[in-house]
C-alpha cells in the first residue's frame, strides 16, 4: 500500500465503519424510544402495512362495541321501566280489590278511584319516559338492529307496545262489577302483567346478547393486539443489550477514526 497524503485508506474504512455503527445506533434509539420494532413503513414496508390493517380492524371493533353499549343502555333503561311498571300493576291489583267490594261507600270509592287513575298515569309515564338516546323499546313495535361486528352483522332488538298490551287493558273502572272484571283471571290485570312479563324476558335476553357479543368482541380485540404485538414490538431486553454493544463500537470507530487521521503525520519523518 503505497504511503500518500491524498488517500488515507485506514480513515476511509474507519468513517466507514463509524457511519455504519452511527445509523444502527439510531435505529436501535427509535426502537428504545417507540417500543416498536416496526414504527413506520421506513422500518419494514410490509410489515407496517400489516400492522396498519390489523390497528384498523381493532379500532373498528371499538367503534362495534361503542355502538353496542349504546344498544345495552337502551335495553337497561326499558328494562328499569318495566320494573317499575310492574311494581305499579302489583298496586293497580290491590287498588282494583278493593274497588270491587260492592259494599264500598262513595267516598272511598271515589279515593280508590283516584288512586287507580294515578297509578295508570305512573304506568303511562314510565312508557313514556323510558328513552336513551331517543329510542324507547316499549312504546311500539318497531325494534332495533344494532351492528354487532366488523363485517356489519347486527343484534335485533325487539320491542314490546307496552301502551296497547299493558296500559290499554287498565279500562276505566266505575263500580264494583267492573274491578272485579279486570282483576278476574286472565283478565285485564293479569293479561297486563303477562304482556309485561313476556316482554320483560324479551328485553332481558337482547341484553344478555348484546353483553355476550361485547365480551366476544373484546376478546377478538385482546387476540388480534397480541398478534399485532408480536409483529411491530420491540424486544427491549435485546434492544438494550444492542444499544450498549453499538455504543462500545460507535467509542472505538471514533478512536480507530482518530488514529487513522494521524497517520499521514508520520510521512513528515521521511524528510527531515
Amino acid at each position: 500500500m503505497a504511503n500518500s497524503v491524498n488517500t488515507n485508506i485506514g480513515a476511509m474504512v474507519a468513517l466507514k465503519n463509524l457511519n455504519s455503527v452511527s445509523d444502527s445506533l439510531s435505529s436501535t434509539q427509535k426502537r428504545i424510544s417507540t417500543g416498536l420494532n416496526v414504527a413506520d413503513a421506513y422500518d419494514d414496508g410490509a410489515s407496517y402495512a400489516v400492522a396498519e390493517g390489523i390497528r384498523s380492524d381493532v379500532k373498528a371493533i371499538g367503534a362495534v362495541n361503542e355502538r353496542l353499549a349504546v344498544g345495552k343502555g337502551m335495553i337497561d333503561v326499558a328494562v328499569k321501566a318495566g320494573e317499575n311498571i310492574s311494581k305499579s300493576l302489583q298496586d293497580v291489583r290491590v287498588v282494583l280489590t278493593k274497588l270491587s267490594d260492592e259494599a264500598l261507600n262513595a267516598t272511598d270509592r271515589a279515593n280508590y278511584n283516584a288512586q287507580y287513575t294515578t297509578l295508570k298515569e305512573d304506568i303511562d309515564n314510565f312508557i313514556k319516559d323510558a328513552k336513551y338516546n331517543g329510542v324507547n323499546l316499549i312504546d311500539s313495535t318497531t325494534g332495533q338492529k344494532i351492528i354487532s361486528n366488523v363485517d356489519g352483522g347486527n343484534i335485533e332488538v325487539k320491542a314490546k307496545d307496552l301502551k296497547t298490551d299493558v296500559l290499554d287493558k287498565l279500562t276505566a273502572v266505575t263500580n264494583a262489577t267492573e274491578a272485579a272484571a279486570l282483576i278476574a283471571d286472565g283478565a285485564g290485570v293479569d293479561d297486563a302483567m303477562t304482556e309485561l312479563g313476556t316482554g320483560m324476558n324479551q328485553l332481558a335476553a337482547d341484553s344478555r346478547r348484546v353483553t355476550n357479543q361485547i365480551g366476544f368482541n373484546n376478546a377478538i380485540a385482546d387476540a388480534t393486539n397480541t398478534g399485532l404485538g408480536a409483529i411491530v414490538d420491540a424486544d427491549l431486553a435485546k434492544e438494550s443489550a444492542r444499544l450498549q454493544s453499538l455504543q462500545v463500537k460507535q467509542q472505538l470507530s471514533s478512536q480507530a477514526l482518530s488514529i487513522a487521521n494521524q497517520s499521514p503525520q508520520s510521512l513528515l519523518g521521511l524528510f527531515r
